[in-house]
C-alpha cells in the first residue's frame, strides 16, 4: 500500500498510545480466556449507576427525547448543574451561557483547550497526571510543560516552584483535585498561594474537580474558581462518571465566565454539537434528587482506603502516600525492581493484577504504579498481596 496513503497528521507524531489502555486491554484479553483478574487498574467505580438516574433517562427516552439538543445542553441539566455548583462549591454561573454540557470531562478539557491555545503556547501540567491533559495540549498544538510533584509535598503543588515555571508563553495551568492518579488534595492556604501566582499572567486555570465528592478523613474539597480573583481565570471541568457511576454515559460539563466559555462553545458545536438528549435527563435526576446512593458508594471507598492503609503499613516494599481522595493510591518502589512498564505487565501475566505503570502518567516515574481501588474489597486486598509478593521477589538484594 502507498506509504504516503498511511501518513499520520505531523500533530501526532509526539501523542503515544495510552500506557493505560495496554494494561486494560490485556487484562480483558486474559479475562475473556477465563482468568480472573485484580482489576486495580481502572478509573471508575464499580457500582451501577443509581435505579433513580436510569428510571429518568427511561422515561426521557420513552418521551421522546430522542433528537438534537441546544449545543449548550438541556435547560433541566444546566440549571441543575448551576444549583449544584451553588450548594456545593459557593459559586455562580448562568445556566443560559456559563455552561456547557460535553461527552465527558475529557471533552470539556479538550474544547478548553482547543479554545485557547494557539502553537507554542505552554500548558503547566503538575506531573504525575492523567496523561489526557499533555495530549490534549500537544494535538491543540500547544507545549506541555511538567511541573513535578514531590512525596515530601504529599504530590501536592508547590506554590513557589508553579510561580518558578509561568512564563510570558504560559496561557493554561491544570489544577485537578483531588487528583489522579496520586489521591492529593489541594487545601485552601495552598490554593490561594496558586492563586496568588497567577495574578497578574494571562494563565486560564483549568480546574478539573471530577473527584470533588470522592474526599475522607474530613477532608474538604475547595474549588479553585471560589478563591478571590479566580473565578474569571477559571474553566472548571467536572462531570458524571465518578461521582455517580456513570463513567459509559459520557457526560460531563464545562463552566466558567461566559467570556471563556462561549470559545469552548464554539469549538463544541464544530466536534460533538450536543451531548445525548435523553441521557441529560438522568444527569439532572442524578444532582436533583437524593444523594444516598452517592453517599453510600463513598462509604464504600472509604472502607477500602482504610484496608488498602493496613496492608501498606504492614509491608516495606511498597512507599505511599495516605491519598485523601479520589479511589487510587500512589505507590513507589525499589529501583532494583524492574521500570514500571514491565513490572506491570509482568504482575498482570503471573499474578493476573493489573495495575498502571507511573510512566503513564508521567515519563520520569519509572518505579512508580497507581493503585485504583475500584473492585471490591476482596479483590483489592488480594491484588494488593498478590502485588506486594511480585515486588518483593523481583527485587534485588
Amino acid at each position: 500500500m502507498n506509504e504516503s496513503l498511511l501518513r499520520p497528521a505531523a500533530r501526532l507524531a509526539d501523542v503515544p498510545a495510552s500506557k493505560i489502555r495496554v494494561i486494560f486491554d490485556r487484562a480483558h484479553e486474559l479475562e475473556d480466556q477465563g482468568v480472573h483478574i485484580y482489576h486495580l487498574e481502572i478509573g471508575r467505580p464499580d457500582f451501577d449507576t443509581p435505579a433513580l438516574i436510569k428510571r429518568a433517562t427511561v422515561k426521557a427516552l420513552d418521551a421522546g427525547a430522542v433528537h438534537y439538543a441546544s449545543n449548550w445542553g438541556i435547560p433541566e441539566l444546566r440549571n441543575a448543574i448551576a444549583a449544584k455548583l451553588g450548594r456545593d462549591n459557593g459559586l455562580t454561573y448562568a445556566p443560559a451561557d456559563e455552561i456547557v454540557v460535553t461527552i465527558g470531562a475529557n471533552e470539556a478539557v479538550w474544547i478548553a483547550m482547543m479554545a485557547y491555545l494557539d502553537p507554542g503556547d505552554e500548558v503547566i501540567i503538575p506531573v504525575p497526571a492523567w496523561p489526557h491533559y499533555a495530549q490534549c495540549v500537544r494535538l491543540a498544538g500547544g507545549v506541555p510543560v511538567f511541573l513535578q510533584l514531590r512525596e515530601g509535598d504529599g504530590w501536592r503543588i508547590d506554590p513557589e516552584a508553579l510561580g518558578r515555571a509561568i512564563t510570558p508563553r504560559t496561557r493554561m495551568v491544570i489544577l485537578c483535585t483531588p487528583q489522579n492518579p496520586t489521591g492529593a488534595v489541594l487545601d485552601q492556604p495552598r490554593l490561594e498561594a496558586i492563586a496568588a501566582k497567577l495574578q497578574g499572567t494571562n494563565a486560564i486555570a483549568l480546574s478539573d474537580e471530577i473527584y470533588e465528592h470522592l474526599i475522607y478523613d474530613g477532608v474538604r474539597h475547595v474549588s479553585p474558581a471560589s478563591l478571590p480573583g479566580m473565578r474569571e481565570r477559571t474553566l472548571l471541568v467536572s462531570g458524571f462518571a465518578k461521582a455517580y457511576a456513570m463513567d459509559g454515559w459520557r457526560l460531563g460539563y464545562l463552566a466558567g465566565p461566559r467570556e471563556l466559555v462561549k470559545w469552548a462553545l464554539r469549538v463544541h458545536q464544530y466536534t460533538t454539537v450536543c451531548a445525548p438528549t435523553f441521557e441529560q435527563y438522568g444527569a439532572a435526576a442524578a444532582l436533583d434528587g437524593l444523594q444516598d446512593d452517592r453517599e453510600r458508594m463513598v462509604a464504600e471507598f472509604a472502607r477500602r482506603r482504610r484496608a488498602i492503609l493496613d496492608l501498606l503499613g504492614a509491608q516495606d516494599v511498597l512507599r505511599y502516600s495516605p491519598a485523601e481522595g479520589a479511589f487510587y493510591f500512589w505507590v513507589t518502589y525499589p529501583e532494583s525492581a524492574p521500570p514500571a512498564s514491565e513490572l506491570a505487565m509482568g504482575v498482570l501475566e503471573e499474578q493476573h493484577v493489573a495495575v498502571v505503570p507511573g510512566t503513564a502518567f508521567d515519563e520520569t516515574q519509572e518505579h512508580g504504579l497507581r493503585i485504583a481501588y475500584s473492585a471490591p474489597l476482596e479483590d483489592v486486598t488480594e491484588g494488593i498481596r498478590r502485588l506486594v509478593d511480585y515486588v518483593r521477589r523481583h527485587t534485588k538484594n
